[in-house]
């Protein structure tokens, strides 16, 4: 044994057991260095991995966003969770609503999901309040005029007609208009010691029957649906009159909005309840007309032409002034004392849940052109490019208003939207209208 250690104790002190020694120690130390740079390498890879995968997932919720607003633009929603997978595995997830607050907003969420199902699996969420870029434009549905079977131009069916008016399809500038011939009404008593009998005429309403089976309607109650239950839209209709001489002394032409009961009347002072914006002009107070206009009227019945909001909400057959502006050179629709040919009126009318305890509340607002700049067969929804009406007594611009809303249209099924008019002569070819268009939504100030 002693020699065993002495033979041992000889080779470690000699340079050659020296050197072994040394050998077998960076052989161990390297196996170890191995060992942690291959667990290393391995790690930095599945960082890596988690890395490329978050950064894919996040551009996948990206493309979902995107895919989502561009189907919006088409009138596609997602209401429920819709997935998309990709070729490579990839996917993404997404889901719309409108904004309870907003109808004119769209919220988008997305998901992104990369390497779904596997270890290496990373999502992303992004969501998006959308503005749409324009509503759904029902111009060739809603049109006043169409072709029938025979290829003649006649009235849009789509339309019910109050006032027993004799309608006629005519040309101008080779472009197709509707005019009107007023019925006469019942003599009256005119007003003022001197009493004599004046004659009266039938206002005329057009009221848009959107809920008849034929033709193809657009689907009003749909979009209320649709859009929270919220109903916002624009409107726009070219107006021209003969104001020369005798005639046009007495008008009121325009929009009706929020009409408030199916297959409305007129006459049936009950039933009917609408807002207006018209052009609008009385050479005095004296109204003749089978529709009446109450005390709130009486301050620009001064041959001015002005025009106005109104709203007949009550139980009678009288229509109360909301608001007025006076038209001036500077509006572009006068020429002197009488409104330009084919002069434009645009509403715009948003329904929000931001009245007293979210309460439902109209959000209108009014644009105006002269032909000149939105001349006869161009319709032009950029508001920009019209004159906004500055009214008389609102200020802001926008007029507030909560009486007449879309809280039960689901049961009612209002005919909603229409036209007025209201002129001093039963004589033809002096009263029309043409390019009427409603689009769902509201445009470039307030988008969708």
């Amino acid at each position: 044994m002693k020699q065993l250690r002495t033979h041992i104790w000889q080779s470690v002190t000699n340079s050659e057991g020296i050197m072994l020694l040394t050998i077998i120690i960076l052989i161990t130390i390297l196996g170890i260095l191995g060992v942690s740079t291959v667990y290393f390498t391995s790690g930095a890879n599945q960082t890596s991995l988690f890395a490329n995968a978050n950064s894919r997932a996040y551009y996948l919720a990206e493309s979902g966003i995107n895919y989502g607003k561009l189907n919006i633009q088409k009138g596609i929603t997602y209401t429920d969770a819709t997935r998309f997978n990709l070729d490579n595995g990839d996917a993404f997830i997404i889901r719309t609503k409108y904004d309870p607050q907003d109808p004119s907003r769209v919220i988008i969420n997305s998901t992104g999901i990369a390497n779904p199902g596997s270890w290496f699996e990373s999502k992303y969420d992004l969501s998006s309040n959308f503005l749409k870029s324009g509503g759904i434009d029902l111009g060739p549905i809603v049109g006043l005029t169409v072709k029938d079977k025979k290829d003649r131009i006649i009235l849009n069916p789509i339309w019910s007609i109050k006032g027993e008016p004799k309608v006629k399809v005519e040309k101008d500038d080779g472009r197709d208009v509707l005019g009107f011939k007023s019925q006469k009404g019942p003599k009256i008593d005119k007003e003022g010691p001197k009493t004599k009998k004046i004659q009266t005429y039938n206002a005329v309403l057009l009221s848009l029957g959107w809920w008849k089976t034929s033709p193809k309607k657009p689907d009003l109650n749909q979009a209320w649906s649709d859009y929270n239950e919220l109903l916002s839209y624009e409107i726009q209709v070219k107006i021209k009159l003969k104001t020369n001489g005798i005639y046009g002394k007495y008008f009121m032409h325009g929009i009706s909005f929020r009409i408030s009961s199916k297959n409305p009347d007129w006459t049936d002072h009950k039933m009917l309840r609408s807002y207006g914006i018209s052009y609008f002009k009385a050479k005095d107070s004296i109204w003749p007309f089978n529709v009446g206009l109450d005390d709130s009227f009486k301050e620009i019945m001064n041959n001015g032409v002005y025009i106005v909001l109104w709203e007949k909400t009550g139980s009678d057959n009288i229509i109360s002034l909301i608001d007025y502006k006076k038209l001036t050179r500077d509006d572009n629709v006068l020429y002197g004392n009488h409104l330009k040919d084919w002069s434009t009126i645009f509403l715009r009318l948003e329904e929000k849940l931001d009245g007293q305890d979210g309460a439902r509340q109209n959000h209108i607002s009014g644009f105006i052109q002269g032909s000149s700049l939105s001349p006869l067969g161009h319709i032009n929804w950029d508001s920009g490019n019209h004159n906004m009406i500055q009214w008389e007594n609102n200020n802001p611009k926008l007029v507030l208003g909560n009486i007449l809303t879309t809280k039960h249209f689901s049961t009612y099924q209002p005919d909603e939207i229409g036209l007025h008019a209201f002129y001093d002569t039963h004589l033809s070819d002096k009263q029309y209208f043409a390019d009427f268009s409603v689009r769902l939504g509201t445009g470039p100030t307030f988008q969708w």
